[in-house]
């Protein structure tokens, strides 16, 4: 890959299936060559799977039926 590359940011969709199995993946190989990408993974993964916070004021079931 040349420099300008490997610099360049990419956006993917996946399923959590399909991260779970590149995480797998990743864990066969040598870890001081993976680390640092599975935490990337795993910090962008956690981000995006959080609930939103909730309001100040609003009830934490706001919007759920009785």
């Amino acid at each position: 890959m040349t420099d300008s590359m490997s610099d360049a940011k990419i956006q993917l969709e996946l399923s959590v299936a399909d991260v779970n199995l590149i995480l797998e993946a990743l864990g066969e190989q040598p870890f001081k060559s993976v680390f640092g990408l599975v935490g990337r993974l795993q910090h962008q993964a956690r981000s995006q799977l959080q609930s939103p916070p909730v309001e100040a004021g609003e009830p934490a079931d706001a919007g759920e039926a009785p």
